[in-house]
């Protein structure tokens, strides 16, 4: 099963709040010389804090998928750890923390979503959390401040190992039903981060992330045995 190699990597791979992040010696000043990066951590806190509301959607979708529900439990537990850690990190440097309120009005806007296919919301959760490592790969390179830069890496393997695990749920599910190649083709093609339920702009590693594009490019190649250029580019849809 998917899910005892991911249970073993999340423990191996696993970061405790109290322990890992040094609260103490956060510097605010630091922080608060980068306001567009905290702006950019609030609309991600936000984004993660979204996901117990998403992952119950997502369990119903794929209710008879037992490594993909079983796998589900885990990262709904890591990504809201990700918002904690990152609205914690808010209230400590005193810029612009995230009130229950808010969080109750996102989780209202979404109550009536529904989704309609689960391979193709498997691949938009797939290539959000690749675009999310990214991202946060990138912040922690860029944040001057010494303690976001260590959350940043921390939460950016966990996207990596996201990323991976939704690949491989889907590459099982493909080998059962080859005819859902073109279903994730087309969720790939046409994607919109899962972000943009929650908020106006999606945090990005940077515009037009080369890297992040290829390497997507390339997942998808050794999922689907045709990349999204391909696909794009020589009118694919249904043939493949």
């Amino acid at each position: 099963m998917i899910f005892d190699e991911y249970l073993t990597q999340a423990e191996l791979q696993r970061w405790i709040l109290e322990t890992d992040i040094a609260w103490g010696r956060i510097e605010p000043s630091l922080a608060l010389a980068q306001p567009e990066l905290l702006d950019q951590v609030r609309d991600a806190a936000l984004i993660e804090s979204y996901f117990p509301v998403y992952t119950t959607r997502m369990i119903r979708a794929l209710w008879d998928d037992l490594d993909a529900t079983a796998v589900f439990s885990i990262q709904l537990y890591e990504s809201y750890k990700h918002f904690y850690v990152l609205n914690r990190y808010l209230e400590i440097v005193k810029y612009r923390p995230i009130p229950e309120t808010e969080l109750v009005e996102i989780r209202r806007r979404q109550l009536d979503a529904a989704i309609e296919d689960g391979d193709g919301e498997l691949t938009r959760y797939m290539v959000s959390e690749h675009f999310a490592a990214y991202f946060f790969l990138r912040l922690s390179r860029q944040a001057r401040e010494p303690v976001l830069a260590e959350i940043a890496a921390f939460i950016a393997k966990d996207e990596f190992r996201h990323t991976q695990f939704a690949f491989d749920l889907l590459d099982q599910r493909i080998k059962r039903d080859g005819a859902r190649r073109d279903v994730i083709l087309r969720a790939a093609s046409g994607f919109k981060h899962l972000g943009a339920d929650v908020v106006a702009t999606v945090p990005v590693s940077e515009k037009n992330d080369l890297p992040a594009i290829l390497t997507l490019n390339r997942r998808i190649r050794r999922l689907c045995g045709v990349s999204l250029a391909e696909f794009a580019r020589e009118g694919m849809h249904g043939t493949v």
